[in-house]
């Protein structure tokens, strides 16, 4: 999530608070590491026998001894603690998006929950038939292979122990890694921009790890594991390093060039006012804009949240709301588009569907009101844009909204300076200005 950005029900609190609560749910995770701990504890002498059988490919009371009795112990102490944890990951998982879930945008919540659910339930998938399947049947293979006539075998239950441990470890930093790439990815942080940022760190901590979690005296395996693990996170990364254009509403490098030849990114939303600004311009905009659409972004907050979460993955440059002129907006919503450098303006189409009897707005209206705006669009040309607009009735036009103004079914609205369409055909326009004000030629004058 951006730095500076506030959700709708973000309240101020100080550091110190999360802390806190960081400090509470810490604390509450390690009570349940120790109490689950002490109940492995009971039963671990019974667990490493079980599991043991069933890992040897010999008979265990014949081929399988413990060399170094302090290693055995070391040995049943970890497993006693990574069984406890492997017990309380669902409250691990439980803890930690109960603690990260108010401060996000709402497709990174749901992104977040997702993967973590997913990747859990694969990964210990993964972790089970690994345990139960594909090793006793790899150490069966082995002691086959490597038997000789006259020749009986014996294994150290300590080192096969910590060949499972290992297995288990890489598999767990190859699934996190690639989740920590598909959040980062969809979650529009990692992209062409940021693909070397996130290379060095998602490649050099799983090497790391890996490299810790495989046995020194294994050299070769640890580093075909490496490559392998290496070959997973790029093969993972590069969908997301080429473009994000499957996650926007404009493909990148889409939209208008300014007057400095600036890409804009505009996004006209569609904001209809609790109903009283019934408007769905989506289908009548052009392709060089994004379209959204709210019922009311004053009222609901998960609205306004969502429209900063567009504006962050789309990267809008411009966003423009139809209803009001964008001065009701919370203050929260303001300064979240000014922290993103987001220019916010509004079409002010309410008032248009205020002085209608039947409060109807229709493309038209949409286009008029887009064809007035000046930025980034030239100022000189305005008149001749608004003029441009196929419509069915008179055009009003006016510095400001005139109060009181009723217009018909077909009778249209712009707000703009009346010298904007000097020179040109001013056929079928209704001025709200001063009389005498020297641009009456073929204007409907009203007295203010």
């Amino acid at each position: 999530m951006v730095a500076g950005l506030r959700l709708a029900k973000d309240d101020d609190r100080p550091l110190s608070t999360h802390l806190d609560e960081l400090t509470a749910r810490a604390g509450l995770l390690l009570l349940a590491l120790t109490v689950v701990s002490l109940a492995w504890f009971w039963r671990i002498d019974e667990t490493l026998s079980w599991y043991l059988v069933r890992l040897s490919p010999c008979v265990v009371e014949q081929c399988l001894s413990v060399y170094a009795p302090a290693e055995w112990v070391a040995l049943r102490w970890l497993s006693v603690f990574l069984l406890a944890l492997v017990t309380i990951i669902p409250f691990i998982c439980w803890q930690a998006l109960a603690f990260a879930r108010p401060g996000l945008l709402p497709r990174e919540r749901f992104w977040l929950s997702s993967t973590i659910l997913i990747g859990g339930v694969v990964g210990m998938l993964v972790i089970v038939v690994t345990m139960l399947t594909l090793l006793p049947a790899l150490m069966a293979w082995g002691h086959r292979s490597g038997s000789a006539q006259g020749v009986v075998a014996a294994y150290d239950a300590v080192e096969m122990l910590r060949l499972v441990l290992a297995v288990i470890a890489v598999e767990a930093v190859i699934l996190l890694t690639l989740m920590a790439t598909l959040i980062a990815g969809v979650t529009a942080l990692l992209d062409s921009s940021t693909v070397n940022w996130w290379r060095w760190r998602l490649h050099g901590i799983s090497l790391l790890l890996i490299w810790l979690a495989i046995p020194s005296h294994l050299t070769g395996v640890r580093l075909v594991v490496m490559l392998a693990n290496s070959a997973l996170v790029e093969a993972s990364i590069l969908p997301f390093s080429r473009n994000r254009i499957g996650y926007r509403s404009l493909a990148q490098g889409e939209g208008i060039l300014d007057g400095e030849a600036g890409l804009r990114r505009i996004a006209v939303v569609s904001c209809r006012c609790a109903g009283a600004c019934d408007l769905d311009g989506s289908e009548s905009l052009p392709s060089c804009m994004a379209a959204h659409s709210a019922q009311a972004l004053c009222l609901f907050p998960d609205e306004r949240d969502h429209l900063i979460d567009m504006a962050v993955l789309n990267r809008w440059t411009d966003v423009i709301i139809s209803g009001c002129d964008a001065s009701p907006l919370p203050e929260h919503l303001v300064h979240n588009m000014e922290t993103l450098g987001i220019r916010l303006r509004g079409l002010s189409l309410l008032d248009v569907a205020a002085a209608r009897a039947n409060a109807h707005l229709d493309a038209i209206d949409l286009r008029l009101a887009l064809a007035s705006m000046v930025d980034p669009w030239p100022e000189s040309g305005v008149g001749e844009r608004v003029l441009s607009v196929d419509r069915d009735g008179p055009l009003h036009v006016a510095d400001n909204f005139p109060w009181g103004l009723i217009l018909g079914p077909r009778e249209r609205y712009v707000t703009l300076p009346i010298n904007a369409f000097e020179g040109l055909s001013q056929d079928g326009l209704v001025v709200h200005g001063k009389a005498g004000s020297g641009y009456d030629v073929g204007f409907v004058l009203t007295m203010n």
